[in-house]
């Protein structure tokens, strides 16, 4: 990520870091719903777009996870896209734990 992005998320107002947030959620539940409807296709394109908000809030580990998400979508392994987006949301979850305004587990399921 670039200086300029992580100043505007850290120094930025509240509510951008909100907005950056609830789309992640939005995006996890989708990928997962599509998941639970075998719908490779789909996970890859929540994938792509958890990347993208990944890259911006500057998470390596979890821009990772959602570029091999998005590949095992692709490639339509259902059961490995599983494993990796528990392994997602954990991830975008740890990485709230140290916020000022954190994000449970929970909140991102």
């Amino acid at each position: 990520m670039t200086d300029g992005w992580g100043r505007v998320l850290a120094e930025g107002p509240d509510d951008l870091r909100a907005t950056l947030m609830q789309a992640i959620r939005d995006d996890l539940n989708a990928a997962f719903d599509a998941l639970a409807e075998g719908d490779a296709v789909r996970v890859a394109h929540f994938a792509h777009r958890l990347k993208g908000a990944a890259q911006l809030s500057g998470d390596e580990h979890a821009t990772a996870l959602c570029a091999a998400l998005e590949a095992t979508g692709q490639a339509s392994d259902i059961e490995r896209a599983r494993l990796l987006l528990v392994a997602l949301r954990c991830a975008f979850s740890a990485a709230r734990a140290g916020d000022a305004s954190p994000v449970s587990g929970r909140e991102l399921q």
